[in-house]
């Protein structure tokens, strides 16, 4: 099977979805199928660079990375232009409206790519949809919300994709709020399982001061990516550090990867000085992440329950086989208990269920399926 996949951005580390869709690619490829990738609006190149080759753990991916600052006609055309040397089975979209527009607003882009994906059986994985999703937002969200759903709706009905994915049960509710059926496609673990380092794993016991010998008497979580401020981390960190104490254990603080707010992390490093032990590891390559969530005995997520199904983070600590602390809470009324139900499912998948060769075995089920059966999702 040739799949051909078209998202907003390719630069590595810097765009989620592009490192969704490189990843996702080369498990295409693993598994003997051929994969392509077309980046539609990259703001990280100059007008005149493109990418034909990029690497996923040292598989090269055939790419079209092309400029945002390049006119849309002019991408259109070497998008069509690539498409027809590749000659695709799928197509298969992976949206985000402000990947694809500055200001999340991707007026014509249905149409555009409808010229060139034409005849070729289309996917839509939609990762994000539109802001303003509960009564609770903003009237600004809201308006935006109202135009983002139209763009949606109109991109539905002129690619007539004979599938619609999206990442989690949230997204799939609002979705189907807007007369757009999706089946769930779970998000898999940013993070590959790999062998730990022993020597990386010995320098980090000794910032936190632990001794080999030590370990035992420790109670150790961490957490990986941004310390978001609505995130009420002091309350987390003070209810570990309780229950590390009433079964004679001391608790012992993790922070790696994205920090972002810093002002944060040595408040509360200030605020619990004599009772846990920090260490600010900063970014690290994937090994050495795997590495470190290894070594934890839980994980404090920075996203709000409501969000675990859209979070890679989430799903690298649940392929770590790690228990999940919740530090945010973000109240959706009209989706909470169905999101809590579905929820409650992710947290007691098999680990492995989080792979990307697990997720990406599901993808390709999922397009032999729906070609089989020819069927196309309904937009009322």
């Amino acid at each position: 099977m040739k799949i051909l996949f078209i998202c907003p951005s390719l630069e590595e580390g810097s765009d989620g979805v592009g490192d969704y869709a490189r990843r996702m690619s080369s498990e295409m490829i693993r598994a003997g199928h051929q994969a392509s990738i077309i980046a539609l609006n990259d703001m990280h190149l100059a007008a005149q660079q493109q990418e034909r080759i990029q690497y996923d753990r040292g598989l090269a991916i055939r790419v079209l990375r092309l400029s945002s600052r390049l006119s849309w006609s002019e991408r259109i055309t070497l998008a069509g232009n690539f498409i027809r040397l590749a000659r695709p089975d799928w197509i298969s979209l992976q949206y985000v409206p402000y990947g694809f527009q500055k200001k999340g607003l991707p007026f014509g882009l249905g149409g555009s790519l409808k010229k060139i994906t034409a005849g070729i059986p289309t996917h839509i994985m939609f990762h994000e949809m539109w802001v303003g999703i509960t009564r609770l937002s903003p009237l600004k969200h809201k308006l935006y919300g109202f135009f983002q759903i139209r763009i949606a709706r109109e991109m539905v009905r002129k690619l007539n994709p004979r599938m619609i994915t999206t990442s989690n049960r949230l997204y799939q509710l609002v979705l189907e709020n807007k007369q757009i059926s999706a089946r769930v496609l779970p998000l898999f673990s940013n993070i590959s399982f790999m062998p730990k380092d022993a020597q990386f794993a010995d320098s980090v016991y000794k910032q936190l001061g632990i001794l080999p010998h030590e370990r035992q008497h420790y109670v150790v979580i961490g957490l990986f990516g941004s310390l978001y401020p609505g995130c009420d981390l002091e309350s987390t960190i003070r209810d570990q550090y309780l229950a590390a104490l009433a079964v004679g254990k001391k608790l012992a603080f993790i922070a790696f990867g994205r920090i972002g707010a810093k002002e944060t992390y040595e408040k509360l490093k200030a605020e619990f000085e004599n009772q846990v032990t920090f260490a600010n590891l900063g970014e690290l390559p994937e090994a050495r992440v795997s590495t470190v969530m290894q070594l934890l005995d839980k994980a404090i997520s920075g996203t709000p329950r409501q969000h675990y199904g859209k979070s890679g983070v989430y799903a690298a600590m649940k392929l770590h086989r790690l228990e999940v602390l919740t530090s945010s809470w973000s109240s959706i009324p009209e989706y909470d208990s169905q999101i809590s139900d579905y929820n409650d499912f992710l947290e007691e998948r098999d680990p492995e269920e989080w792979s990307t060769q697990y997720v990406s075995n599901e993808f390709l089920n999922m397009l032999v399926n729906s070609n089989s059966k020819a069927t196309v999702p309904k937009l009322t």
